[in-house]
């Protein structure tokens, strides 16, 4: 009986272990196909200053003043690295808008923008869908920065003015296919709520290892 019972224990125990090495599996080229969509799109993350109505209301004025002033100053970007260049390059003058806009408003505190890493939650961008996970933004804080955020792919242009009708331009569309795998193109298609679970999946596995 006891003999069973630790032919039993073992099965199970090697079991588990394919369970998860296969988990551990999907959920490593997951996170690998995330991170190689995230080196060639950046992103812009737009922080308010609290979640009053007139404070998030301001964010979204200040967004599409950001947002007609990059779409000028990015046109001859032809790679993320270029985008990226320009984007540095521009940085006080983002802040120098942004505070513009606030002053006309009536807001007196002040936008401070950054290049840099942030974490995103899975985002939908018409027919397309960003895993969730690190990627580089624009960030704009807006005063104390304590309130909802609002965000977008800054490259390849895929921010919306009208947020109601929400189609990528098939130029946006080109660039992406152009710079990423087709697998990882047609993974922005298919969805991107997997790699959220892998990244979940694999971060569990690897705190037991």
């Amino acid at each position: 009986m006891k003999h069973k019972m630790k032919i039993g224990g073992i099965v199970f125990v090697v079991a588990v272990t394919g369970v998860l090495m296969h988990l551990y599996g999907e959920a490593t080229v997951g996170r690998s196909r995330q991170q190689s969509i995230a080196r060639e799109i950046i992103r812009l993350h737009v922080v308010a200053n609290s979640d009053s109505d007139s404070d998030q209301e301001l964010k979204g004025q200040v967004k599409e003043t950001i947002l007609t002033y990059l779409r000028g100053a990015m046109k001859e970007a032809a790679t993320v690295e270029e985008a990226r260049q320009a984007i540095r390059s521009h940085l006080r003058d983002i802040e120098e808008i942004a505070n513009e806009k606030m002053q006309q408003e009536g807001f007196d505190y002040r936008a401070e923008a950054s290049l840099g890493k942030c974490y995103f939650p899975v985002k939908e961008y018409g027919d397309l869908t960003f895993p969730a996970g690190d990627y580089e933004a624009l960030r704009v804080n807006l005063g104390e920065s304590q309130g909802q955020n609002w965000w977008c792919v800054m490259y390849p242009t895929l921010c919306f003015v009208d947020s109601t009708y929400q189609i990528v331009p098939d130029s946006s569309k080109e660039k992406l296919k152009g710079a990423l795998t087709e697998e990882e193109y047609n993974s922005l298609l298919d969805g991107g709520e997997d790699v959220s679970y892998s990244f979940r999946i694999l971060d569990w596995i690897q705190n037991i290892i």
